[in-house]
């Protein structure tokens, strides 16, 4: 009988220090919208304008951690440290084949700079509801094992399901 797994939701989910076991919290990551950045190609030849994407290349890529209330090591990603994130997760499916549930590994790596902390509102009874964004400039997503995105700025990587679109641009610069 063909398996036939269809996700369904996100069972659970940690945020980590990357390399730490300790969970930062109790938080919902808001994960970086990529935008690759464009250069307006017009002249003689074209009939208008075409926004020419450059290949590898991204727009700022945030992400943003909102806090029930922060704890110490929420408060570690300020400053001149780096920010090194790891997300885990297990993404349910329903396997219509099995007539099972099944559950996917998914891992995220994130390196970057925090660029704004809100401390939140302190109020009785209620969350604080603080958040921290951090310029991403490293980002990593696993499923299973299997690395389907990569893109690391300083390093002239950009790899999408096992393909680095920069490898050309890297022989071309001798790096």
């Amino acid at each position: 009988m063909a398996t036939n797994k269809f996700p369904e939701l996100i069972n659970g989910a940690r945020l980590y220090e990357d390399g730490n076991d300790n969970c930062l919290g109790i938080v919902d990551v808001e994960l970086p919208t990529l935008t690759s950045m464009t250069q307006t190609i017009d002249g003689i030849g074209l009939a208008g304008e075409i926004d020419a994407p450059v290949v590898g290349h991204f727009s700022g890529m945030e992400v943003k951690m909102n806090w029930r209330t922060p704890k110490a090591p929420a408060f570690k990603l300020l400053g001149a440290n780096g920010a090194s994130l790891e997300l885990r997760a297990a993404v349910q499916n329903w396997d219509s084949g099995e007539n099972s549930y099944a559950m996917d590994k998914v891992r995220i790596v994130m390196r970057g700079r925090a660029k704004e902390f809100e401390i939140g509102t302190f109020k009785d009874a209620n969350p604080s509801d603080s958040s921290t964004t951090v310029e991403c400039t490293y980002l990593k997503y696993e499923h299973n094992g299997e690395t389907v995105l990569e893109i690391d700025k300083y390093a002239y990587i950009a790899s999408i399901n096992g393909v680095d679109v920069l490898s050309e641009v890297r022989d071309a610069l001798g790096i």
